[in-house]
């Protein structure tokens, strides 16, 4: 087994690209939001930069090989969406050396959605508009 050093999204691009078996990687677009029905003291929190909820605004899956590095990811995100917090990130592999199938991708991609959205987020890696990972505590 071996280890490395994840400090940044261009680290864990480094690492996918460098993978033999065929894979897409899963990416969900999130904004950092207050949720519905919240208290005075939690808009206090949030407006200081704490609390809330990343809600997904978009997903989209990549071959590792489509990116260069992070910069280029976010300049390309802003044709989608302009504004957002954090980017969530799984791998779908494939199947003897084939890439997923367009079904299995776009099921995975629901799952990965409808996971962010309850809250079950520990399968994934989050970053930062930065491309800093984030350890996010629910």
């Amino acid at each position: 087994m071996s280890t490395f050093s994840l400090n940044s999204f261009d680290d864990f691009l480094a690492i996918a690209q460098q993978q033999v078996t065929a894979e897409r990687l899963l990416l969900v677009l999130a904004k950092r939001e207050l949720p519905i029905g919240h208290t005075p003291a939690q808009a206090r929190c949030f407006a200081e930069g704490e609390g809330g909820h990343l809600a997904p605004l978009a997903a989209v899956d990549k071959l590792p090989d489509e990116f260069s590095n992070f910069a280029n990811f976010v300049a390309e995100s802003a044709q989608v969406v302009s504004e957002w917090d954090a980017v969530f990130v799984a791998a779908l592999p494939g199947f003897q050396q084939q890439l997923p199938s367009p079904e299995a991708t776009d099921e995975a991609i629901e799952k990965m959605l409808h996971a962010i959205r309850n809250g079950v987020i520990g399968n994934f890696l989050v970053f930062d508009r930065a491309g800093v990972p984030l350890n996010l505590t629910i």
